[in-house]
């Protein structure tokens, strides 16, 4: 988990201090090394001790250590940056066209990004646990959970049990698995354990789940938690952007990855389970009263 998202979760679930120091982090990214802790306690209302202690919320000793790691992170952002901002990729008053291009950008560039971030030790891993499973779940907060469904959707074609785990249901479904089971994890901050769905992974490693992360990059609790991992284009911010487009797009890459690769692994099999459940799908549909009219 990038700093800057940890700046923005910090922030959103802290006092009204803590969430100016955030806000005046993030608005003077670029050029808060220029800032004395002086300054931006005057700048937000706020104390200097505060300002100290924003940083040691974030696991620093102090603002010196912070400030170096966090203008370190926005040089390689500025150095990385895809040339569509994924979090405002088109502005009031764009014409159609450009901001039909613009949301195609930025799910390319998110594709492409994770294909760079694509460890395939680790899809391979996540692949074998799939395979070895004899149901799988995916734990996930809404948008996830929709890409989940379709993942599922895919396994259940080719005869492996799979599901979403729902709202309300989660905790249950946690403590009902086994070692024969796989649980998939998605969450773009991945990063607190009091919250969906991290707040199911100590159930699950109890229950000894195979378990298959789907995060953001850099350190939080997830990856901490799960051995197999792999990692979302983490070019979004957590909360201020139009939606999430590229998010998406790379979620929704990397589950169809790791289905594509177990589809592979018993290509001739699951290919005519495939083509069998399809047939009987469309039958089933063809002889339903008014079908025909439809089509």
């Amino acid at each position: 988990m990038f700093l800057t998202h940890r700046i923005e979760e910090l922030a959103a679930q802290g006092n009204d201090t803590r969430r100016a120091i955030g806000a005046f982090v993030l608005q003077e990214r670029a050029h808060l090394s220029d800032y004395t802790i002086a300054d931006i306690a005057q700048a937000t209302y706020a104390s200097k001790a505060s300002v100290t202690r924003f940083a040691q919320a974030l696991g620093y000793d102090g603002w010196r250590d912070f400030i170096r790691d966090f203008m370190a992170e926005v040089r390689y952002e500025a150095s990385h940056a895809a040339e569509i901002d994924p979090n405002y990729p088109f502005r009031a008053g764009d014409p159609d066209e450009k901001i039909i291009n613009a949301v195609a950008d930025v799910a390319y560039d998110a594709m492409a990004d994770t294909l760079r971030l694509m460890n395939r030790g680790m899809v391979a891993l996540a692949v074998r646990y799939l395979q070895e499973a004899e149901n799988v779940w995916v734990f996930g907060l809404s948008p996830n959970s929709y890409l989940g469904s379709l993942f599922c959707r895919k396994m259940l074609s080719v005869g492996k049990s799979a599901h979403v785990a729902q709202s309300g249901e989660r905790g249950i479904i946690a403590r009902s698995l086994g070692p024969r089971d796989c649980a998939i994890v998605i969450s773009y901050s991945g990063n607190n354990p009091d919250y969906e769905p991290m707040v199911h992974i100590p159930a699950l490693k109890e229950r000894r789940v195979a378990l298959i992360g789907i995060t953001g990059e850099g350190d939080n609790y997830l990856r901490q938690n799960i051995r197999c991992t792999l990692t979302i284009s983490s070019r979004e911010n957590l909360y201020s952007k139009i939606a999430t487009f590229g998010m998406e797009a790379s979620i929704e890459l990397i589950l169809n990855a790791l289905f594509a690769c177990y589809f592979a692994r018993a290509y001739e099999k699951n290919l005519a389970h495939k083509i069998d459940s399809g047939k009987s799908l469309e039958g089933a549909r063809l002889s339903a009263p008014g079908a025909a009219f439809e089509r």
